[in-house]
């Protein structure tokens, strides 16, 4: 049974939502509908596990700075999963990606949510208080910082953050 910790609205119907399921904690970014006088989440959004959100949170002045340079930026969040800004993008797009058969790079797939920026600037603050409803979070490591990525052969044979094998 899902168990939910925090649920924080980003605006337009955009939540962020921290839940245990399964022994697990997650934190969903999603879009919500109301569907018969209830609200429901959608698909479209993402649930990251713990240590991908702590990857999205050490990301977040990388992003600012982007934005503000009007540059693209893309930070991998692991499994695929990224945060992006577009050239002269305001925006922050968090999606799944993919590696299409015979292809180099990753492409973005339906699987996400783009934020807008007075919904980015409350993700930005949901990052800042999130831990106290998520105490778990100060004991997160995300996988690139582990003593076993040192060096290259273990992020290599990592599939959090080499999910495709590229060894190139």
């Amino acid at each position: 049974m899902e168990k939910t910790r925090s649920n924080i609205e980003l605006g337009n119907n955009r939540f962020v939502q921290a839940t245990e399921w399964k022994e697990e904690i997650r934190i969903d970014i999603r879009e919500w509908e109301l569907k018969d006088g209830q609200r429901t989440p959608t698909k479209r959004g993402l649930g990251l596990p713990l240590h991908r959100w702590k990857m999205l949170v050490d990301s977040l002045d990388f992003l600012d700075q982007a934005i503000m340079e009007k540059r693209e930026y893309k930070s991998h969040l692991g499994r695929n999963m990224y945060a992006t800004i577009g050239p002269n993008s305001v925006c922050v797009d968090l999606r799944q990606h993919i590696l299409p058969p015979q292809q180099t790079d990753v492409v973005p797939t339906r699987k996400g949510i783009t934020l807008r920026p007075t919904e980015y600037a409350k993700l930005k603050d949901v990052a800042r208080i999130i831990s106290d409803f998520v105490p778990d979070l100060s004991t997160v490591v995300p996988c690139p910082y582990n003593s076993d990525h040192q060096n290259q052969l273990g992020f290599l044979t990592c599939s959090e953050c080499n999910p495709n094998h590229c060894t190139e």
